[in-house]
């Protein structure tokens, strides 16, 4: 659910061309995960199909998370996957004739910017031009408490439009919430009453739920302190339809494989729903290995990371969700999937981390700014945790991997601090940024 650019993973994904047996292939899984395991970089759930039968499925790291109860039923938050399944009910609506891809957002919010231009099908594949309503101000942690929708509403209304539709493409919660709004006005009733009646109760989805207050047995997320701590995460109610259904990657699975055999919705309505061209489908992303493309989505939360997958060619599909991850998904995904193929790989490496003495930590303690980055960056300690926090977020912990060099592999972010200079070089993805002390 979280705000994130989908990284796509480029490899290739035959299982069928796989020159070893399933239980050998099993095995190279399970010591894989086993690793992950050993070295508290992952907690978590795979389930991969072939065929529309299960052949794997494994969840690890559980008993390392303390005081949690759990079973086969427990579920993951699956954030953005939501989107995936908000698009397939607009597209039943469409099916039978009651809405229309170019109908206007005018007919049911009048009251947003820009509605009599903005259709359904720019709110399904991001081109309407509206904001994101994740994002209020500086902060992408104001949904953590429960608002209003009356709240929500006025901040989408605040936030406006940063384009016309159709002029380009940026990724937007705020058109699934608003098509998840449109859903309920439809049907008469709460999103998690349709997801039921419309999705898990026809494929007998046991373990497949959108939000509701009576929401159980789901996996809390975590972040690791010497040890796996749980971290306060969304709100559900708050992104109803754009990130709160909760599901085990089993049941993830059966849905993306019914999708694809046409179970819910017809073939010529699957081919609208997929990309062409563009970064994203109308509710379907692509997923590029060489040769093959998978279709489906993936989804982040605070803490919670997944992604689902089905390939038409080869009827293979695959779920993973991580609660608890210092180790990328997509990096996970690579090695797993290089795995079922025969492909040459190599384990990653994960070299322990420095413990820093708390006194050595003081030079590095401060607020850090650059006029070419919209945040500050505040970094203070407890004990001999360093944390980094930009304004208006949450703190988050920083390891030593080398001297001066520090990391999150939660957000992908590295600072390396030059003290004698008073500055830090902030890098995360192909941003580097050097920022000064005040």
């Amino acid at each position: 659910m979280k705000k994130n650019i989908l990284i796509l993973i480029i490899i290739s994904f035959f299982l069928s061309k796989v020159s070893y047996g399933q239980s050998s292939l099993s095995k190279k899984i399970n010591d894989y995960i086993t690793y992950i395991d050993t070295n508290h970089r992952a907690v978590g759930s795979l389930s991969i199909f072939k065929d529309g039968e299960e052949i794997y499925n494994r969840s690890f790291g559980q008993t390392s998370l303390k005081k949690v109860s759990y079973n086969a039923n427990t579920k993951y938050q699956i954030g953005s996957i939501t989107k995936l399944i908000t698009a397939t009910l607009i597209f039943k609506l469409i099916e039978k004739g009651e809405l229309d891809l170019e109908d206007k957002l005018a007919v049911y919010y009048p009251q947003i910017p820009n509605a009599s231009k903005i259709s359904i099908k720019n709110l399904l594949e991001h081109s309407s031009g509206l904001g994101d309503f994740l994002m209020k101000k500086d902060s992408i942690f104001w949904l953590i408490k429960k608002v209003s929708e009356q709240d929500i509403m006025n901040e989408i209304i605040r936030q406006g439009v940063s384009f016309q539709p159709n002029e380009k493409v940026a990724y937007s919660n705020t058109g699934y919430y608003l098509l998840t709004k449109i859903l309920e006005k439809k049907h008469k009733q709460p999103y998690a009453k349709i997801v039921d009646e419309e999705i898990a109760k026809p494929l007998k989805l046991k373990n497949f739920s959108a939000y509701t207050p009576k929401t159980t047995n789901v996996f809390q997320s975590y972040n690791y302190i010497n040890q796996w701590n749980i971290i306060e995460d969304l709100n559900f109610s708050n992104v109803t339809g754009a990130g709160d259904i909760s599901s085990t990657t089993q049941d993830l699975n059966v849905f993306i494989t019914s999708l694809f055999q046409y179970k819910i919705l017809k073939k010529e309505t699957i081919e609208l729903m997929k990309p062409k061209h563009e970064t994203f489908g109308r509710g379907i992303m692509p997923i590029p290995f060489y040769e093959s493309m998978y279709y489906g989505h993936a989804g982040d939360t605070y803490g919670t990371h997944s992604i689902v997958g089905y390939n038409e060619n080869d009827r293979i599909s695959w779920a993973l969700a991580l609660n608890a991850a210092r180790f990328d998904k997509n990096d996970f995904a690579i090695v797993l999937l290089s795995i079922i193929y025969n492909k040459p790989y190599e384990l990653p490496n994960f070299k322990p981390y420095l413990n820093v003495k708390t006194n050595d930590l003081d030079k590095y303690l401060g607020v850090y700014a650059s006029p070419d980055f919209p945040l500050k960056i505040t970094v203070s300690k407890n004990g001999n945790i360093l944390k980094a926090q930009a304004t208006g977020q949450t703190d988050f912990p920083l390891d030593c991997y080398e001297v001066d060099k520090f990391t999150s592999a939660q957000y992908k972010l590295t600072i390396e601090f030059l003290p004698s200079e008073h500055r830090i070089i902030f890098s995360q993805g192909k941003n580097r940024i050097t920022m000064d002390k005040e």
